[in-house]
């Protein structure tokens, strides 16, 4: 009954009109070649990329027919569903069964479940419906940032979420810069995406420019369509559908946000509503589909906000929930409630605590999160997962969910450290580190075990939000930024100087303090005369701060070079201001040229006499790469910053001085267990706990082999040398010769690192032999047993049963090889 009634309409035609008649002269139209797309006729190459599209192993509808079933059968099927696509826009009428949904209540993270409006209903829908689905939402991707203005984050390529954050904890962290009382109010819509008026949306589309061929489309996919709920015992009676977008549709989310551009357009050009003056810039909205947060003048805004809001409510059937919206005031001021609407100091939205207290911020969105990592690594801890296993797991429990937070949010040092502390530890089991972590957290291929140092991950993720900035200079989400630095010359000027974070002049934020400082890190400033810049640098400072000056920077004044005549003599304050025709008191020119350090201004002197070149700017380059370009992703910067906080050689080099890593590396895909790949690391990089090895590292008395009981057990002994394990290895090659596979003799060296010869499928098939030979000698040791061959033998058959059901090439080829070998 209760989803029965959300779904049923209540729309007003009259309603409708009076709110489009007030925005109709602020909507945006698409352009003809967008419409022209739209409008097109769907063809076989647009089910083809719509079925690429499809998720794999997600619910299927009430057919019960998957994604994996279409993409399977595509071949067969395609052109028969074709034409059944182009009839059902001829009748212009869904199957019977593409109208049909079932809806599963999803409960939301964190509240009750046993209260209806705390869960989400998820519609699931027929596959054949999802490609038409698709087919429509490609379409309006291609061309839908002509309408949807940039203060809408959601759905479209290029938008980040982070930026809706970062702007409000902008807000917060100079609000001494902000004038107005300045209040933020974050907006709650009932049930958003259920209530949505079908006739609303299809008069939205009529507004932006939208053919009438396109809109016909869209009104197929809402026309007589019906859902059930599932329950635990079965499904509920089919009630009628006639408001709401079902989540679950791929068209759905593209839909919702040009309903909510209407609310932007209403908000932004509403002459009764003040926006929050941003130093000189009015701000007033900001949207994540329907997370819609208002930025207002004052307290005596809201009623007024509120009131105007409820128009475009009526019109479109989205009604605030007034008991979740929350104000949180820019400046400090004691908490309250104004029309029944909470005042408070920390608010979470999207995800994130805003807290107005800035020491707070960590506390209450990053160290609940490093705890919950360190219990579930802990929990892992219970399992026998070998040392990859281990690493994957940092990655995806100890980092993954630190991603997010660390995109808007300042992290210090001592929480980067704790983090890396609680991931290292979880990699060697919270006992001794056998390599150093210069050396695991290399590339496979450099002899490391790929793991992520969080600090160069932060690093990376701050620095891309810097090439945000950069690259979007004039976006409203960068414009505080970007006033801000403008103080110092502007972004990209800023990171050309050689700055000192603590002498530059200006006030900064926890996060961009910490930008600048990942910058310093990965840019490497050179000193040279005729790019030394006077402004913003740490050796040129006026009461211990380093400055700018706009007005000498519009006339080209910038480098030590510009105050030195062509001998390389300091310019007198008249022929300076006769060359620039700056207007400037002497003063200020002495304060300056005393500021510059003598050795500076003789460096530059002796550059004019030695050398010709031309004054230009550096260029924002890391390596070779501009840091501006798309080249310059997120994987480089992470690998650069990793040799930048570990740049020592692999300390255990020697050990491969006569193989290449590639070579070293090709265990990793042996499809074999990874125990046994386990131990064959430890014994290539010299670090198996032989008892030899114990004995040096924590003095254990004993050192004697478990095999013999005679002689040092050293790991070449236990594996190569032991008079039990080369009775091993005997049996091993005789067996390898019987088969007429020419394998040479065997050394410590080849069953350490491995077999290099020029018949690959021989050195293949005997590489993981080696291995999983060395895997048999440990657990023989580990069960106090003499290594027998002939039990080797049998292990080998269950790895060939194992291998008879693997599904992958180089399972097959070790197969094959293991088949030669058992005949």
């Amino acid at each position: 009954m209760f989803y029965s009634n959300l779904y049923s309409s209540k729309y007003l035609t009259t309603d409708s009109i009076a709110f489009f008649d007030q925005i109709e002269p602020y909507i945006l139209k698409i352009d003809s070649v967008f419409r022209e797309t739209c409008d097109s006729d769907i063809l076989m190459d647009d089910l083809d990329q719509a079925l690429n599209k499809l998720k794999m192993n997600k619910a299927p509808g009430q057919d019960g027919l998957t994604a994996i079933f279409y993409k399977f059968f595509w071949k067969e099927v395609k052109e028969f569903f074709f034409k059944t696509i182009r009839e059902i826009i001829s009748n212009e009428s869904l199957a019977t069964t593409m109208k049909q949904g079932l809806i599963s209540l999803i409960p939301k993270p964190g509240k009750d479940k046993r209260l209806i409006d705390n869960l989400r209903p998820i519609t699931l829908l027929n596959t054949d419906y999802k490609i038409l689905a698709h087919v429509i939402a490609n379409r309006l991707k291609d061309g839908l940032d002509q309408i949807i203005s940039e203060t809408q984050s959601g759905f479209l390529k290029n938008r980040s979420i982070h930026n809706n954050i970062r702007l409000v904890l902008d807000l917060l962290d100079y609000n001494h810069l902000i004038e107005d009382d300045g209040v933020i109010l974050f907006l709650d819509f009932y049930k958003a995406f259920d209530t949505v008026e079908h006739p609303f949306i299809f008069k939205a589309l009529q507004y932006f420019g939208f053919g009438k061929k396109f809109i016909d489309l869209i009104s197929l996919l809402y026309s007589d369509i019906n859902s059930s709920i599932s329950l635990p015992f079965g499904t509920s009676k089919r009630f009628n559908i006639s408001r709401g977008i079902r989540q679950g549709c791929p068209a759905s989310p593209l839909l919702f946000i040009i309903v909510t551009e209407l609310l932007a357009i209403f908000i932004k050009h509403n002459p009764n509503i003040q926006p929050l003056n941003l130093m000189g810039a009015p701000l007033i909205i900001s949207q994540l589909a329907d997370d819609t947060t208002l930025f207002l003048k004052n307290m005596l805004q809201v009623p007024l906000a509120l009131n105007e809001i409820s128009l475009f409510s009526k019109a479109s059937g989205l009604y605030l929930n007034i008991r979740k919206c929350e104000i949180l005031t820019i400046h400090d001021g004691k908490p309250s409630i104004s029309l029944n609407i909470a005042v408070k100091t920390e608010i979470k939205y999207l995800g994130i605590i805003i807290s107005k207290n800035i020491n707070n911020r960590e506390i209450l969105n990053l160290e609940h999160i490093t705890q919950k990592s360190k219990k579930i690594l802990i929990s892992w801890l219970q399992r026998d997962l070998s040392i990859f296993g281990r690493v994957l797991l940092t990655k995806t429990e100890g980092i993954s969910r630190l991603i997010y937070p660390s995109q808007c949010l300042y992290i210090s040092n001592k929480l980067i450290k704790n983090i890396n502390q609680i991931n290292f530890n979880y990699i060697w089991r919270n006992k001794q580190h056998y390599i150093r972590k210069n050396d695991v957290v290399k590339s496979l291929e450099e002899g490391g075990l790929n793991v992520i140092d969080f600090e160069a991950l932060d690093d990376s993720i701050k620095l891309k939000w810097l090439q945000s900035f950069i690259n979007n200079l004039n976006n409203i989400w960068f414009y505080f930024p970007k006033v801000i630095f403008e103080k110092l010359g502007g972004i990209e000027f800023l990171l050309k100087c050689d700055f000192e974070i603590s002498k530059l002049p200006i006030k900064l934020s926890n996060f961009h303090k910490q930008v600048l400082q990942y910058w310093k890190m990965i840019y490497k400033h050179n000193f040279s005369p005729h790019t030394n810049s006077i402004w913003n640098n740490r050796c040129i400072l006026i009461k211990r701060k380093s400055f700018f000056y706009k007005d000498w920077m519009d006339h080209g004044i910038w480098t030590v070079l510009h105050l030195l005549d062509n001998d390389g003599n300091v310019l007198s304050y008249n022929k300076f201001i006769d060359n620039y025709g700056l207007v400037c008191t002497q003063s200020k020119f002495i304060k300056v040229v005393k500021a510059i350090p003598p050795a500076m201004i003789q460096m530059t002197k002796a550059s004019l006499t030695y050398s010709s070149f031309i004054i230009r700017e550096p260029s924002l380059f890391i390596d070779d790469r501009q840091f501006k370009g798309k080249t310059c992703n997120n994987k480089f910067l992470r690998t650069i910053l990793t040799k930048q906080l570990f740049p020592s050689q692999l300390t255990r080099k020697y050990l491969f001085k006569d193989y290449n890593f590639r070579f070293l590396t090709k265990y990793l895909s042996f499809s074999i267990p990874p125990k046994a790949k386990e131990i064959h690391f430890k014994v290539l990089n010299a670090i198996y706990p032989s008892k030899d090895y114990l004995h040096k590292k924590f003095n254990i008395d004993t050192n004697t082999c478990t095999f013999c009981n005679t002689d040092i057990e050293t790991t070449e002994h236990l594996f190569y040398s032991c008079e039990s394990t080369r009775s091993f290895w005997d049996g091993f090659q005789y067996w390898l010769t019987s088969k007429n596979i020419d394998c040479p003799s065997l050394t410590f060296q080849v069953i350490r690192v491995g077999l290099q010869t020029e018949n690959k499928k021989i050195e293949f098939g005997i590489n993981n032999l080696f291995i999983v030979a060395k895997f048999f000698i440990h657990k023989c040791r580990f069960l106090k047993i003499t290594p027998i061959f002939a039990a080797f033998k049998n292990e080998v058959s269950l790895l060939k049963a194992s291998l008879d059901k693997c599904n992958v090439n180089k399972a097959h080829t070790l197969l094959e090889f293991l088949m030669q070998l058992l005949s």
